[in-house]
Parts: structure tokens; C-alpha cells; sequence
């Protein structure tokens, strides 16, 4: 019995080794394959394609001069490819239980010319025609071969030319439902993500020009899609490029394709957003729900006028939450970019029987589907209304699939709740269907952005979500590297383009991805200060000290005088445990901004660790009488003053900092002072209470303890002295 899991590893490290370039290591791993499968066919194929390249390999070594050698040598490549996938295929086919698998069985003896003759009869149907077309297109039969249509698609391995004209056909009748074609490019983006397949890929280029921004969408996303997963195979296939390419330069689609490539990469941030909302905002919000009730006198408001004057208290609400409305206020900036917010509000409301199909799960939202005509058979006519459904059919805020769960889930809600929401949404989606309005308006390509990006999420919510996503692969899991891809370099050459990439990368502190776009920029403009900075701004980030100090000197030295380059400078040199010239680069700084708070307190922690106390005391002190709010410099300028002997100034500003907040180290170093002053009931005390305090330990505080020891010895505490206080605290906790 073949090992399914290995089968997939072993057919992704021969496509790996494929791509290196290593022919006979991949001709090797296909030779198990292919006597696994018992396949005549392919034994000869893997036959013949050794021995042309062992003929290859002879003529090179003999030195016989081929010019067409290379063009040889990449169609080498590609059949050994092709091989490869023809072995996996037949072993999956037969022993996989995968969904796919099953549909390919199923439709072994179906023809997908004959699904579209079923189809086009039934449209052309005499009695289909005298219904309206909205009507029309959810007859049962339509949504029935519409599925067959979409699991024939995806789970077809290898497709005739004959096919795919007829699919152009298809695709290019008007009268067909838009969403219906634009549910099967989501079938064949399935199709991609399993098996390359070069036949949908020429086919996604002529619908990557289609009049419906849906459609055209959608495919442009797949075939972006699909370069990313086969690019090492995309230049033994240049046709495919080419003509994408030349599409782009004709539409002028550069700033689009950089979109939906930005939109793709920001699906890493949907988890980090989920995990926000989870962990911070929601419980904050359920933390509040009492003084909500309390304070917006909900229980009454429901029964009033909901056009009455707004009650002034709810103006100050937050005020005692301002955190919350900070994280409200990122999550709404979020929203407006485009993340994926509503992920984890939604994934547990795909539990309806419209998402047992594959399909629907990406099918574009439309009023008209019979499963939402019926869910709101029953309710309001605010439900009901065709304005609130078309406005939510355009909104750009959710997805389709998530449209799909809103909708089926109303009939299920409390009538309260159901009642107002019905209220809230109306409202809601009239505003956002102006904002997307004035956004169509004034951003070219608008609506093929907001369309590509709800299938994104789509397809995310389908590889994440579903119950058999472990069958799918999901693209999401891999690292969006678009820069390091053949085709991306080749296709966006323009500095703008990178830029705006690596922006983005910079900005949402992914600095691994950024700097390698960065660096590409700067070599090819070595002057640009901005750009140096933030390469070293990146390393800085990542923890790689010396690169960092190496772009940031690098940066000073073609002119960045500025206080911050210099401060990154000697913050660099600190991290490198190089304090002499940390303190020179702040120093420079202070020159430059003399009144500038962190670089004296920057100051003054170098002379601290430098062990020149007074100097290091004479900064903080400046800190603290230009920023008298600022109690942590109290701190500093406490332990200085306890190592130069200054003790009653120290005491004096412990008790001033545990005014404040009880801190484990304050009460140490307070104890440390009290001793010291021959307070040696008070010294044990203090410790005592540093001992007791939240998530502190008696293991902890002698770890401390001993590392103070050489300064309570320079003070004159008797070095016998220290153990029988270290045994007195140990009793002390035992009482």
C-alpha cells in the first residue's frame, strides 16, 4: 500500500530538485514512482527521457557544439516535469480517497463538452426563456450542472484544445450568469493549486481581460497565483509569461498586479488580527458590557424613537477605556486597507448546508440565490429590502462567503437582536456603499481590486475553515516571497513597484522580506539615505547589531545629520557592548538638539554603564527637572546615588518611586540603602516585601541579590554578614 503523505513529499522534493537543476536526482525518484504505478507508458517515457539526457550529457563532455542544446535541455526539463506529475497523478487516482480524486473518478467517462451542451440546453430552454433571467438562473437544474461544471474543472488533470475553445465560449456568452463563470474561474484556480495545468493558465489570460471586473478579477488572482507555485517551471514555458506580460503593458497593469500581490501578502496578517481581536478587543468589550447597559440605558432604548437625540453621555463612554478605543481605531485603519477583520467573527457561521459544497464557498454573493430567498422568506421586510441586499452584494467590507453566513444566519438570531441589527445594517451598508462609490470613482481599477480581494478571502475562509480543508493545499501556509520569484522580477522592473513592495513589507515589520527588497533598490542607487536607513533599521529589528551600525555609519557618512541616525548609531554601538562609542555618537546627537529628553537619558545610561556614576547622575537629573512628570528617572538616579554612597538621597527616592508603584527591584535596592544606614530591621523588611511580590521568588531575588553583592561590600557591609541576612529573610518567610 502506498504511503499517501510520502508520495506528496517525495513528488514535491523531485519538483524541488527539478528546479535546482538536478535531473538525474529527479530521474532517480521518478523511477519509484513509476514502477509503483505499473504503467507501461510511463516506464518508457522515463526511459526514453534518460537516455536523451545520458546522450546530452556525452556530447558535452565530448565537446560537440549544439546550438539548439539549451532549447533541448529546457524541454528535457519540462517533460521530466510533466512525468513527474503524470506518476503522482496515477498513484493518487488510485489510491486516495482526497475529494478530487473522487471527482476524477466519477467523471472518468464524462466529457466536458457534453456538461456544456446539458448547460446551454437548459438556458435556451423555451419555457427559461419567458422567465426574467434573475429567475432563470436559480432553476435548480442551472445551479445543479453549474456544480458539475465547477468539480469537473477543478478535478481535471490535462484538458484538449477542443475544451478549452469552448470554455472561451462560454466564458465570452453575455447571457450567462455572471456569477456562474465567475464561480468556475474559482474552480479552475483549485484546478492550479493542485496539478499545473498550462492549458487554464492560456485560458485565465483571455479572462484576465473580460468585461466583468468579477470575472477578470478573479483571473488575473489565479494566474498570479499559480506563477508564484509554478514559477521555476514558468521559464520552460515562455509563452505563459509572455503573454502576461504583454497583457500587463497593454492594460498598463503594473500598479493592479502590485495590488493584488500586496493583497495576497496581507493575508498574514489575518491570524495576528484574529488573535488581536480574540485576546484584547473582545474581552475589553465584555469587560465594559455592564457600564454599557448602565450608561446607555440600553434596556430603554429599545423601546424608544430611534431618530430621538442622541444621548450626550455616550460622547465620554470610552473615556474610561481609552486603550479600547485606540484598538478600535487600528482595527477600523484595518478595515479601510482591506485586512481580512472578520475571520474569526465569521468562521464558526459555515456550519449551514449551502458550505457542504465546495463550490459554494466560492461563489460570489448575490440577493437572488435561492438558499438566501428562502432564509429570509420569513422576516422583515428590512431584510428583505432589495436596496439593503444589492448595497451588501457591493460592499467591499466582507467577503462573499461571509455575505453567505450573515444572511443564513439572521433567521437563527434572537428577534431583539434580529430587530436591531436590521436598524444598525441599514444604516451601515448605505455608507458603505457611498464610500464605495467615491472610491470606484477615484481609484483606477477599483472595483477588479475590491473583487480580487474578496476572493482572496474567499479562498482563505475555504483552505482555513473547511472541515476537509487538510485535503486542499493551502498557499496561505507558504511564505509570500513574491520579490524572489522569476516571474515577478521579470514582470514589475520599475523601482516604484518594489518600492511600494517593500514599503509595505517595512510597515507591517516584516523586515526579513523588506530588506531584501530594499537592498535590491540600493544597488541600484547606493546615495539614497532613506533607503540605507531603513535596511539598517531592519537588521536593527532583527537583532543583527553589526549590519545595522554598518548602514547607519554608512548613512552618517554620506550626510544623514540627523539626531536620529546618530542616537540608531550609538544605540547600535550599546547593543555591541561598546559604550565609549555609543556615548561619542550621543554626544553628537545632543549637539545637534540639545534639549532632546531621550538622548540624555541615553546619555546618562551610558556613563551608568560605564561605571561613571556622577557624570550618569548629573544627566538624569536633567531629565528629571526638564520632564518633572517622568517618576522612571527616579529609579536611575536612586540606584547611581546608592553605589556613590549618597544614601539618604536614595532612600529618598525609592520611597518616592514605591509611592508610586511597588516594583521587586525598588524594594531590593531600598533594603540594599537600609542596610547600608545600619537599618537593619527596615532592610529586612523591605526585602521581605520584594520576596512577597507577584510573580517573584525567593530564587529570583537572590539571583539579584548576589549580583549588588560587590557594592554592598564596598559600602562596608562585612562580607560574614551576608549569608546570616540571607538565612534571617528565609526564617522571616517561614513565620
Amino acid at each position: 500500500m502506498i504511503n499517501l503523505r510520502e508520495l506528496k513529499t517525495k513528488h514535491n522534493a523531485i519538483c524541488k530538485k527539478l528546479a535546482s537543476k538536478r535531473i538525474k536526482d529527479s530521474l532517480d525518484m521518478i523511477e519509484e514512482l513509476v514502477k509503483d504505478a505499473h504503467d507501461g507508458d510511463l516506464i518508457d517515457t522515463h526511459y526514453n527521457l534518460e537516455f536523451t539526457y545520458k546522450n546530452m550529457l556525452r556530447y558535452t563532455v565530448e565537446g560537440i557544439t549544439d546550438p539548439e542544446r539549451q532549447k533541448i535541455y529546457n524541454h528535457l526539463v519540462k517533460d521530466v516535469y510533466s512525468l513527474a506529475d503524470r506518476a503522482y497523478s496515477k498513484l493518487m487516482l488510485k489510491y486516495s480517497n482526497d475529494f478530487i480524486y473522487e471527482l476524477r473518478r466519477n467523471n472518468a467517462t464524462t466529457q466536458l463538452s457534453s456538461l456544456l451542451e446539458e448547460f446551454t440546453q437548459l438556458w435556451s430552454n423555451v419555457e427559461l426563456q419567458k422567465i426574467v433571467n434573475s429567475e432563470a438562473e436559480n432553476d435548480q437544474e442551472i445551479l445543479h450542472i453549474s456544480l458539475r461544471l465547477f468539480q469537473y474543472l477543478w478535478s481535471s488533470p490535462e484538458l484538449k484544445e477542443s475544451d478549452i475553445e469552448k470554455l472561451r465560449q462560454f466564458f465570452s456568452n453575455e447571457t450567462y450568469p455572471w456569477h456562474i463563470k465567475s464561480q468556475l474561474v474559482g474552480g479552475i484556480n483549485l484546478a492550479l493549486l493542485n496539478s499545473f495545468i498550462p492549458e487554464y493558465m492560456d485560458l485565465l489570460m483571455d479572462l484576465a481581460n473580460h468585461k466583468n471586473d468579477v470575472i477578470s478579477s478573479r483571473a488575473i488572482t489565479t494566474i498570479i497565483i499559480a506563477f508564484a507555485k509554478y514559477d521555476a517551471r514558468l521559464p520552460l514555458n515562455p509563452q505563459l509569461h509572455s503573454r502576461f506580460s504583454m497583457l500587463v503593458e497593454e492594460k498598463k497593469w503594473n500598479t493592479l498586479i502590485q495590488s493584488i500581490i500586496i493583497q495576497l501578502i496581507r493575508t498574514r496578517e489575518t491570524e495576528r488580527i484574529s488573535q488581536k481581536l480574540h485576546d484584547e478587543i473582545l474581552p475589553e468589550v465584555v469587560k465594559m458590557q455592564p457600564k454599557l447597559k448602565d450608561k446607555l440605558d440600553l434596556e430603554n432604548m429599545l423601546s424608544e424613537n430611534l431618530t430621538d437625540d442622541k444621548n450626550p453621555e455616550w460622547e465620554d463612554f470610552f473615556k474610561d477605556s481609552p486603550n479600547l478605543i485606540s484598538k478600535m481605531e487600528e482595527l477600523t485603519q484595518w478595515q479601510m486597507e482591506g485586512a481580512d477583520v472578520f475571520l474569526s467573527t465569521f468562521k464558526h457561521l459555515k456550519h449551514f448546508s449551502f458550505f457542504n459544497s465546495f463550490a459554494n464557498w466560492l461563489l460570489p454573493f448575490y440577493p437572488t440565490h435561492p438558499e438566501i430567498k428562502k432564509a429570509l422568506d420569513a422576516e422583515s421586510d428590512v431584510f428583505k429590502s432589495s436596496s439593503l441586499l444589492d448595497n451588501l452584494s457591493d460592499s467591499r467590507f466582507l467577503c462573499n462567503s461571509d455575505k453567505y453566513s450573515l444572511m443564513l444566519s439572521i433567521p437563527h438570531m434572537p428577534s431583539m437582536q434580529k430587530d436591531l441589527m436590521g436598524q444598525m445594517f441599514s444604516a451601515e451598508i448605505e455608507q458603505m456603499a457611498e464610500i464605495n462609490k467615491d472610491e470606484k470613482a477615484l481609484k483606477a481599477h477599483q472595483g477588479k481590486l475590491i473583487a480580487s480581494n474578496q476572493f482572496i478571502q474567499d479562498l482563505y475562509r475555504l483552505v482555513k475553515v473547511h472541515p476537509q480543508r487538510h485535503q486542499l493545499e493551502d498557499i496561505f501556509a507558504q511564505r509570500m516571497d513574491f520579490h524572489n520569484k522569476w516571474f515577478f522580477k521579470t514582470l514589475l522592473t520599475d523601482n516604484a513597484s518594489l518600492r511600494e513592495l517593500a514599503e509595505y513589507y517595512f510597515k507591517k515589520e516584516y523586515y526579513d522580506e523588506a530588506n531584501d527588497i530594499f537592498t535590491t533598490i540600493y544597488e541600484k542607487d547606493k546615495t539614497a539615505v532613506d533607503i540605507i536607513q531603513k535596511i539598517g533599521f531592519g537588521y536593527q529589528k532583527l537583532n543583527q547589531f553589526d549590519k545595522a551600525l554598518n548602514k547607519y555609519l554608512q548613512a552618517d557618512l554620506i550626510g544623514a545629520e540627523s539626531v536620529w541616525n546618530k542616537k540608531k548609531i550609538a544605540l547600535c554601538y550599546r547593543h555591541l557592548k561598546n559604550q565609549e562609542k555609543a556615548l561619542q555618537y550621543y554626544k553628537e546627537a545632543e549637539n545637534i538638539d540639545p534639549e532632546n529628553l531621550p538622548t540624555q537619558a541615553s546619555i546618562g545610561n551610558c556613563y551608568l554603564e560605564l561605571e561613571q556614576y556622577e557624570e550618569a547622575l548629573k544627566y538624569y537629573f536633567k531629565v528629571e527637572y526638564l520632564d518633572p512628570g517622568n517618576h522612571k528617572v527616579g529609579r536611575a538616579i536612586g540606584w547611581c546615588s546608592f553605589v556613590l554612597g549618597k544614601f539618604d538621597q536614595a532612600e529618598k527616592y525609592y520611597n518616592k518611586l514605591l509611592v508610586a508603584e511597588t516594583n521587586k527591584h525598588d524594594l531590593i535596592n531600598l533594603g540594599h540603602t537600609l542596610w547600608c544606614k545600619k537599618l537593619r530591621k527596615e532592610a529586612l523588611a523591605s526585602y521581605q516585601k520584594s520576596i512577597k511580590q507577584p510573580k517573584h521568588s525567593f530564587q529570583e531575588f537572590l539571583e539579584t541579590f548576589q549580583e549588588d553583592i560587590p557594592h554592598l561590600l564596598n559600602h562596608g557591609i562585612e562580607k560574614q554578614d551576608i549569608p546570616l541576612m540571607l538565612d534571617q529573610i528565609r526564617y522571616s518567610l517561614e513565620d
